[in-house]
């Protein structure tokens, strides 16, 4: 600790102050000096307490306990809570000053109304209380902004997915992503690392099922020569950042083995090096399968899978949210119009063909579509004939909707009508149509009974 010094005659050079209370004692515990509101602590003249004991002070009961004894105890500095005659209580510091020989000479005390203190402590209170709306009204526009920039979330289940995101994104816990490809598995890992404590550091991205099994190490852990790294990894590069493991699902045993041990020990070792680098990087994996039945496969590792697995989110298939569909088919539709410099509308037959559809590419299918009808259209209206021919239904197969009127809700609704009603016609069981169309069989018992009697062809 840094000690203070006083010489003998530095007691006089302390400055009179008018608004604190300070007052030195020697190491005796007699009063040299007292500032001129010290007095009023204790309910006397501070030109009375010059010359006095706080030993004989604490024993007449003007303040209890005198701080001059416990600094000279603890050679330290000592705040305690003192109580005075007059019934107040005041946070009283003290400071020793030692002297050349490392002994306290003086004690230097300075003290603050404890009822002062508490208006200190409400205005505090205040301050954290604006700072709390603050930081709430900042949340509120940053999930604002994380759902308009660049989401279309209609449906409940996008929201689902996209809050849990939102949530979890400043909690360093690995997520793996569940859902076919194009249903926005990377924007979301890319909108989690933007949302953490990571976002200044990398976004790194590796695709397990495109990069040999003979080079992932070599590309995860990198490569010394004579202590030198010839070749970084890709932990080293996303050091402080975020590593996202695309497609985990494809990844060999064997190597979900070594990961399982760069895992468990937090550490990684290049190839060639003799010593381990500590690992800090945050795991985001994407998987096009359930993880929970490959495990069960033994196609998976389980450790591996409780790892990773900590924080699952699963993104849907675009056949089961409609209600996305028709609100990225306008998205798509104003920003390839902005991009081309154009004007176009679609009518509402290809909106309602559109809304049919599978959409087996999910967004990038979708995405695609809409921008061959804005750069292949001729005038400004967009009509069925326009649309590629693999993308029209049968004329047995559509009808047209009434839009005069009808909410989101209630077109939505015959548009799934429809598709359930098309997949009866198509397959003989509920089991093959919930395979189709991507949902549980009692999903289909349901629809079916919601929107027609099932009929005698369609085995329940």
């Amino acid at each position: 600790m840094a000690q203070f010094h006083l010489t003998p005659n530095s007691v006089q050079e302390v400055l009179e102050t008018h608004d604190e209370d300070v007052i030195v004692t020697n190491h005796e515990g007699i009063i040299m000096k007292a500032t001129r509101i010290s007095g009023h602590r204790y309910g006397i003249e501070a030109e009375d307490l010059i010359g006095k004991s706080v030993y004989e002070l604490e024993k007449q009961g003007i303040f209890s306990p005198a701080i001059t004894p416990l600094v000279l105890k603890e050679k330290k500095k000592v705040v305690r809570i003192q109580e005075t005659k007059t019934g107040s209580k005041i946070l009283i510091t003290g400071m020793p000053f030692f002297n050349y020989n490392g002994d306290v000479d003086y004690i230097i005390s300075y003290s603050y109304d404890v009822s002062e203190l508490l208006v200190i402590q409400d205005y505090m209170k205040e301050i954290e209380y604006e700072m709390s709306k603050v930081q709430e009204e900042v949340q509120y526009l940053r999930r604002q902004m994380f759902r308009k920039k660049d989401f279309i979330m209609r449906s409940k289940s996008t929201e689902e997915a996209f809050s849990t995101a939102h949530r979890i994104a400043p909690l360093d816990v690995s997520v793996v992503l569940y859902g076919e490809p194009g249903t926005g598995k990377t924007t979301i890992a890319k909108e989690i690392h933007k949302e953490s404590t990571r976002s200044n550091g990398p976004f790194i991205e590796l695709d397990c099922a495109t990069i040999p099994e003979s080079l992932f190490i070599k590309e995860l852990v990198g490569e010394e020569v004579d202590g030198h790294a010839t070749v970084p990894g890709l932990l080293g590069i996303a050091e402080g950042g975020t590593l996202f493991l695309e497609n985990i699902n494809r990844m060999t045993l064997h190597l979900q083995t070594k990961l399982v041990k760069i895992l468990k020990e937090e550490r990684f070792q290049p190839n060639g090096s003799d010593s381990y680098r500590i690992m800090n990087v945050r795991f985001i994996s994407s998987t096009e399968t359930d993880l929970q039945s490959s495990v069960a496969e033994k196609s998976f590792l389980s450790e591996l899978y409780y790892l990773l697995n900590i924080v699952p989110i699963r993104l849907y298939p675009l056949r089961e949210r409609v209600e996305d569909v028709s609100a990225l088919i306008t998205c798509f539709l104003h920003s390839f119009c902005l991009k081309y410099n154009t004007k176009k509308m679609l009518t509402d037959r290809v909106n309602a063909q559109l809304l049919q559809l599978e959409w087996r590419g999910n967004i990038q299918e979708l995405r695609h579509v809409i921008e061959r009808l804005v750069v292949n259209s001729e005038g400004e209206i967009v009509d069925v004939h326009e649309l590629p021919h693999e993308y029209r239904l049968p004329e047995d197969e559509f009808s047209e909707f009434n839009f005069e009127g009808e909410t989101l809700p209630d077109i939505l609704e015959q548009v799934e009508m429809q598709v359930i009603n098309r997949a009866k016609k198509r397959y003989r069981t509920t089991t093959e149509m919930a395979k189709i169309l991507g949902i549980s069989q009692p999903s289909v018992v349901r629809k079916l009974k919601k929107y027609k009697k099932t009929e005698s062809n369609i085995q329940i």
